[in-house]
């Protein structure tokens, strides 16, 4: 890291690790509540972050719901993501027995056990949705035999300080470069659980599938690699605030991968089934998405296609 950097760096880092060492010792209602009405004060005062978030909606929802009931889910979405900073800063400041006090599991199927126990390896289906750090920390406190694929950030400081906070909770990590297909496949046959986020915009390494009625572009490499190893993909680690703001982790049934020997058409078509199952979670849970992403930047060419 350059040295300009380097300096920048460590202010942000010095004034997180303050706030953090603030919210370990604040009462966790009242950090709750504080980072809550910053997060508020963002939807009031920063108008293109809630316009950028109030125009995804009205793509996903403009259809079915009343300009006031989108706006209430906006509001209702900036006060979740309030609260996931609160968790944030108090993390690396807390113990593992409060990490478990924090999160609740929901596997009722027994779906990822029953995974495991055929010795292939997992692959989790996550989305941009909930906690995304505490469910991290909780899957590190747990020594669950997971792999995450992550993207850097587009700032290295912030790559730097999330990949820190993740580590002390023995989160493993693969950053996404060249070869990650195969160090994926690599860890599958060591029966890991390796996850993948299959709800960003892939611009031009993706194929196109509807998401909530419009084409998004959408990685294929969780697909291809379930085909390839003649594995489902399974829906996992998405979380949602409860009401005494503990979260809840879901994971849900297994989504079997067609293979019918035509490739392209068997990944648009198990491409458009993991989709369809994030979308139906986000449509359940819309105030846990993260609605910032730009989900549909890209557009293909022929509007039609």
């Amino acid at each position: 890291m350059p040295a300009g950097k380097r300096i920048k760096y460590f202010f942000i880092r010095s004034l997180v690790i303050s706030m953090g060492k603030l919210a370990a010792v604040t009462p966790e209602k009242m950090m709750y509540r504080a980072c809550a009405r910053l997060a508020l004060f963002g939807y009031r005062k920063v108008p293109s972050f809630s316009k950028l978030a109030r125009k995804h909606l009205e793509i996903a929802f403009g259809n079915e719901k009343t300009p006031e009931e989108i706006e209430e889910i906006l509001r209702q979405t900036y006060i979740n993501y309030g609260k996931n900073l609160a968790e944030f800063l108090m993390i690396p400041h807390k113990s593992a027995e409060w990490v478990q006090s924090r999160v609740k599991f929901n596997d009722p199927g027994g779906y990822l056990d029953a995974e495991l126990a055929k010795g292939k390896g997992v692959i989790a289906i996550g989305a941009h949705v909930g906690n995304i750090e505490l469910v991290c920390a909780w899957i590190g406190v747990n020594k669950l035999p997971m792999v995450t694929v992550v993207k850097a950030q587009r700032e290295e400081i912030m790559t730097k300080f999330i990949t820190e906070t993740r580590l002390k909770w023995d989160t493993k990590m693969i950053f996404r470069a060249k070869g990650v297909r195969r160090e994926c496949v690599r860890q599958l046959g060591l029966n890991k659980i390796v996850g993948l986020v299959a709800d960003q915009n892939a611009a031009s390494n993706g194929v196109f599938v509807d998401f909530f009625g419009k084409k998004a572009a959408t990685a294929t490499g969780a697909a291809d690699i379930a085909v390839q190893l003649g594995l489902p993909a399974l829906p996992a680690f998405l979380s949602t605030r409860n009401p005494d703001d503990t979260i809840t982790v879901h994971v849900l049934e297994p989504i079997l991968m067609r293979n019918t020997g035509d490739k392209d058409a068997d990944t648009l078509y198990n491409v458009q089934l993991i989709t369809t199952v994030i979308e139906n979670f986000v449509r359940k849970y819309p105030t846990e998405y993260f609605w910032w992403h730009r989900r549909w930047k890209t557009q293909p060419e022929n509007p039609t296609a």
